[in-house]
């Protein structure tokens, strides 16, 4: 049996792993059952069978379900029986006559349950089959023969106090030998009465494997299973630029170059295009220069567009530089 650190770990690891992972082998389920000094009890279930055996031989079809209540209400005084060779024989005789109604009534397929739990609990032993004539011999050697091809499993029990092992109603060692694979009874009582009876129900469905009981059944240690620590949220998708770097450079060269030519133009206007004095008289200077109305618009549209494309520039790159962990400063100087 594994140590209570070790369960704790493999739980541990299979919360964070999120995988179920191979732990102990759990003992089988308990359950509690009469005392042995019961007397009283078991010879009432034994004097119950014998009613309902009588009942089904009178009428099988209308008294089934009396004879099978009186059987189950006589399994559970499995140390009884074992002690009791003439309990023994009662019980194999009841289950065949049982068998023997469901056949008689064209229902098969419980006979074969109940010929089938039969032959598992007596094992090799052999039984009172001719007793109840050749179609039940027929049945029996058949369910037999299936029984035998499925394979044979084993019970071991580990007692930590001395202790009493009852097997399928008959008293066994702490290793039970082979078994038919199905389900199997296993009663435990300490020899000093120290510790309490325990009843345990086991289902051998592997051939060649061996189910392991403790007695007294360990006590499980509770242990805390440290939840895993939840998934790291991803970072932010990287902010988008509103345009290309190259763009928003382009978009404020543009206004520069737009503002320069606007004061260009501004610096031209009402000035002869020969670099003449204006107020020297006409014939010198017969055209001025006019850009006050295209100086004032250039100057303008490339102001909108220095502005337009320094912002969009400084902005996205404060967003980028958060990211980066660097920071672009944008400054700008002009003169007219």
């Amino acid at each position: 049996m594994a140590s209570p650190i070790l369960t704790c770990a493999l739980a541990t690891l299979s919360a964070v792993a999120g995988y179920a992972a191979p732990g102990p082998k759990l003992p089988a389920p308990t359950l509690a059952f009469a005392p042995a000094d019961a007397s009283g009890d078991y010879a009432e279930a034994l004097a119950a069978v014998d009613e309902a055996n009588i009942a089904v031989n009178r009428d099988p079809e209308a008294n089934l379900a009396q004879l099978e209540a009186a059987l189950t209400a006589l399994l559970a005084f499995g140390p009884q029986i074992a002690a009791d060779p003439k309990g023994r024989e009662a019980l194999d005789l009841s289950q065949l006559n049982l068998a023997r109604a469901l056949l008689l009534t064209e229902d098969e397929d419980k006979a074969a349950q109940v010929m089938d739990a039969l032959l598992m609990s007596a094992g090799q032993r052999k039984l009172p089959i001719k007793r109840f004539g050749p179609t039940l011999v027929n049945f029996h050697d058949q369910r037999r023969k299936k029984l035998e091809k499925q394979g044979a499993a084993s019970i071991q029990v580990h007692c930590r106090v001395s202790c009493r092992i009852v097997v399928d109603e008959h008293s066994a060692t702490a290793d039970s030998g082979p078994l038919y694979l199905g389900t199997h009874r296993v009663w435990i009582e300490s020899a000093d009465g120290s510790e309490p009876p325990e009843r345990h129900e086991l289902e051998l469905g592997e051939d060649g494997v061996s189910e392991v009981i403790y007695y007294p059944a360990e006590v499980e240690e509770e242990c805390e299973v440290v939840a895993p620590p939840p998934p790291p949220e991803p970072p932010p998708p990287p902010p988008k630029r509103m345009l290309p770097r190259w763009a928003e450079i382009s978009v404020a060269v543009i206004g520069v170059g737009a503002v320069a030519a606007g004061g260009v133009l501004l610096g031209l206007d009402g000035k002869c295009p020969g670099g003449q004095d204006p107020v020297a008289g006409a014939a010198d200077c017969p055209e001025l220069y006019e850009g006050t109305v295209s100086g004032i618009a250039a100057i303008g549209i490339g102001s909108a567009l220095v502005v337009t494309g320094g912002v969009m520039l400084a902005v996205d790159e404060v967003r980028v530089g958060k990211q980066t962990g660097r920071q672009a400063v944008l400054s700008w100087q002009m003169r007219f």
